[in-house]
């Protein structure tokens, strides 16, 4: 078997390519953005708070509001990928926390059914295979809630870490990856870091331009080993 790669030069026909891609990943996180804003401050403007708003309003403001999250998340790979993100200051991570929390806020109020309706489970079955959560993971769940009634902000975050569903797992993971950042400009350390060492479990930060790992708790430093089977070929 053959483990060597080849990479071959980019023609500007792949790069245009390329910019088209990431051209639309921007235009969709406008397009979300502008159309989540305006449903909020309509309704707002009519039944003076999201909370008060009839299911199926609800639904629509939680799903635009989820699909304008993930959308910002899209564009934040695509520049961590090309090497121009910064990292988010407190005043941000605030900003996207508040702001995760408040659709949170809007899920909670849907009743179960409106929101497995709003927010289908993922059709994944073989979680029993790999010992993960899937579908009928979610359903064993689900099966001892009450359907009918609204969640409830407190028990959401619990359904949150049990429902398989893409959109809701990223959204939940940039509303954690905020909290960290608002915990780590206050402390120095985020939340995960903090738990490792509370656990005694080592973590260690990387020189991306050196390749040198760096053990933050002894002060350790070990070079990362190249992959010598990837051979790059102009």
């Amino acid at each position: 078997m053959n483990n060597k790669f080849t990479v071959i030069e980019s023609t500007d026909e792949d790069k245009l390519q390329e910019m088209d891609r990431i051209s639309k990943i921007v235009k969709l996180n406008e397009i979300w953005e502008r159309y989540f804003f305006n449903m909020v401050m309509r309704y707002t403007k009519e039944y003076g708070t999201l909370y008060k708003l009839p299911q199926d309003k609800l639904a629509k403001v939680g799903l635009a509001g989820i699909k304008y999250i993930c959308s910002c998340r899209d564009v934040s790979r695509e520049n961590v990928r090309l090497g121009i993100d910064e990292p988010k200051t407190l005043k941000q991570n605030q900003y996207r926390f508040q702001m995760i929390d408040s659709i949170f806020g809007v899920l909670g109020c849907l009743t179960l059914r409106n929101f497995v309706t709003t927010f289908p489970i993922d059709k994944d079955y073989d979680g029993a295979k790999w010992e993960c959560k899937d579908y009928f993971y979610t359903m064993d769940v689900l099966k001892n809630m009450d359907w009918d009634k609204p969640i409830g902000g407190d028990k959401l975050s619990e359904l949150l870490w049990d429902y398989e569903n893409d959109e809701l797992r990223h959204a939940y993971i940039e509303f954690t990856t905020s909290a960290s950042g608002i915990f780590r400009a206050q402390t120095g350390k985020g939340i995960a870091e903090t738990w490792c060492d509370n656990m005694g479990i080592p973590t260690f930060t990387e020189d991306k331009e050196t390749g040198i790992m760096k053990n933050n708790h002894t002060g350790d430093i070990m070079k990362t080993k190249k992959v010598s089977h990837i051979q790059v070929v102009k």
